[in-house]
């Protein structure tokens, strides 16, 4: 046989092997299951029969002779068609094991860059508190240009209000930091007043450092002034924010029964705080 007609005869076993049947059962079992012959495994044969068609094959070729009839280069016939078929279908299953083998190092390799470079799913969101208190900024009680034009004050007073009036000009517009650096110093220059140590206190809040705007509108009360519910109605906020819930229903309750501009907000906020 030339080496074509080998090879075409290779590729028509191939063909035929689609599906795999499994283990072909030993030549003996076959002839025995296709007899009707009762053995342990025979439904097993009869059903690799049924689907298998070298063995099949091989069956109606030793049901045509009688076994001890065959001559040995009849055996040596049957015996080369059935292993070729049995390495024919060896060497599909080696192809089909590569070939998964590929598959699953693609997949893990994919997998795992995807697993390398997608980003983290975002964090469910947490609801975030609402505070009772309005935060916005305090209005700054007396105009800059009255301030400097003030009639009948001392040279001293004079004094405090142009520092004063300077130091709220970044606050006038919305830069609380550098308002806070200028109304620290002013608070160290003039200990017996209020304002500066008050609109220290808000700039502290707006910048979120509670902690510090309670301490500057705690001395800010201490010092006295006409801004009495402006502080305390800042103070409230502050200590809010700051988690101090009780203290800062205290300030609100004080506005409450007050008749301040604050009183509506300061009860609303009460009745917040009390619900908690």
């Amino acid at each position: 046989m030339s080496n074509a007609e080998f090879d075409s005869e290779e590729q028509e076993f191939r063909r035929d092997l689609d599906p795999p049947a499994g283990v072909c059962p030993k030549p003996d079992l076959l002839m025995a299951a296709r007899s009707g012959i009762a053995f342990e495994g025979a439904e097993d044969v009869a059903r690799h029969l049924a689907v298998c068609p070298f063995c099949r094959q091989l069956s109606i070729d030793l049901a045509q002779y009688e076994v001890p009839g065959v001559s040995e280069a009849e055996d040596r016939r049957i015996r080369a068609r059935w292993q070729t078929a049995r390495r024919g279908r060896l060497r599909l299953w080696r192809w089909a094991a590569a070939a998964a083998a590929v598959a699953v190092i693609v997949t893990g390799a994919v997998f795992l860059r995807s697993m390398r470079y997608s980003a983290p799913a975002p964090a469910p969101a947490v609801p975030q508190r609402v505070s009772p208190f309005t935060l916005a900024k305090a209005p700054i009680k007396i105009p800059a240009t009255a301030i400097l034009t003030y009639r009948g004050a001392g040279d001293d007073n004079k004094e405090y209000l142009t520092d004063l009036a300077a130091a709220l000009e970044p606050y006038g517009k919305d830069d609380y930091a550098e308002a806070a650096g200028r109304l620290e110093r002013l608070v160290q220059k003039y200990p017996d007043r209020a304002d500066p140590a008050f609109y220290l206190g808000v700039c502290r809040l707006l910048l979120n450092r509670n902690e510090a705007a309670i301490e500057s509108l705690r001395t800010a009360r201490l010092r006295g002034g006409a801004l009495s519910d402006d502080i305390s109605w800042y103070l409230a906020a502050a200590y809010d924010r700051a988690g101090r819930s009780a203290e800062a229903r205290r300030e609100a309750a004080g506005l409450c029964g007050s008749t301040s501009e604050y009183k509506a907000r300061a009860c609303y906020a009460v009745n917040q705080l009390t619900a908690k």
